[in-house]
């Protein structure tokens, strides 16, 4: 098809105004977006940075206090009634506590989700990375700071190990695609071959001379069959190692997720001490008497996370 060069141009010129007005709003649109997105990471920041700075300075208004006063000593503050400084930092505690179950929850989940290859990378994004416990390593204890980096190192290895196989298990699913999609073109031209060959025939029945294009068509034919037979065997090798690797790495998700939860006992204990026993949520108590019961191998005997909810 011959392309009318003429036309083309005196297409441009006859509406170069519009098609550079376009472009420039196009450019125009792309520069504000840009400027927008710039704005809402400052202002993202900005606020995660005030959150921050509230946070501590609720868990030691003493200090905001007495640096704003410059001179208020302890003393002054139980006369004017201020609130101890540990009454306070237990109180934020306990508030932080809570958060805190509810993203190591959401972990929990988030392992068990990894072994699932149906759900989209952009799926896992937010259980990883859930927030709302970091603030509590500025109002707790020792103990309870440590409990849970002990927790959070179990998560950070298992969560390496399980990414690891998910990557393999997707290439091996990836590369059975494409063998699929090959497996369909070769299907396509073979079939198209066949019906060029059968011209051909009609061809050649009217006296027409097509040796050389049957014999390329022959040739061909040929070599989409032995290709065939290749992507056959191929297909079969390739859907049973990402069948394997699926099992394998559902079982590991599920495996990880048992033994993070069990991580998790220490912390549960300290929350729960934290809060004061008699009074502390029931969730503490539901999640202290499964953990033990906990065993790698046992599906059923296993709490995960993701199955208590907050009273």
């Amino acid at each position: 098809m011959n392309l009318d060069t003429e036309l083309i141009r005196a297409f441009l010129q006859v509406h170069a105004e519009t098609i550079l007005t376009w472009l420039a709003a196009g450019l125009l649109m792309m520069l504000l977006a840009r400027f927008e997105l710039r704005r809402a990471v400052r202002k993202s920041a900005q606020a995660m940075s005030q959150s921050v700075a509230a946070t501590v300075a609720a868990c030691v208004p003493d200090i905001a206090h007495a640096a704003q006063q410059g001179h208020t000593v302890p003393g002054e503050l139980a006369a004017t009634g201020t609130e101890p400084v540990a009454t306070q930092r237990a109180d934020a505690l306990r508030k932080l506590a809570l958060d805190t179950v509810a993203t190591v929850m959401t972990r929990g989940r988030w392992l068990e989700d990894v072994g699932n290859l149906r759900l989209g990378e952009d799926a896992l994004l937010s259980g990883r990375r859930a927030g709302g416990a970091d603030p509590l390593l500025v109002v707790a204890p020792q103990p309870v700071v440590q409990a849970y980096l002990n927790a959070q190192r179990t998560f950070d290895d298992e969560a390496t190990t399980l990414q690891n196989h998910r990557r393999e298990a997707l290439r091996l699913q990836e590369a059975l695609q494409a063998l699929n999609a090959e497996a369909a073109h070769v299907e396509q031209e073979t079939a198209s071959i066949v019906m060029r060959f059968e011209q051909v025939n009609a061809q050649v029945a009217q006296g027409v001379e097509a040796g050389d294009y049957q014999r390329f068509l022959i040739q061909k034919y040929n070599q989409l069959g032995v290709r065939e037979k290749e992507i056959g065997q191929e297909r079969a090798s390739m859907a049973a190692q990402a069948r394997e690797a699926a099992d394998a790495l559902a079982s590991l998700a599920h495996t990880a997720s048992q033994r993070y939860t069990q991580a998790l006992a220490p912390l549960m204990q300290q929350l729960r001490s934290a809060w004061g026993h008699g009074d502390s949520p029931e969730v503490f108590d539901t999640w202290l008497r499964a953990a033990p019961a906990a065993q790698p191998g046992d599906r059923q005997a296993t709490i995960r996370p993701g199955e208590h909810t907050l009273a």
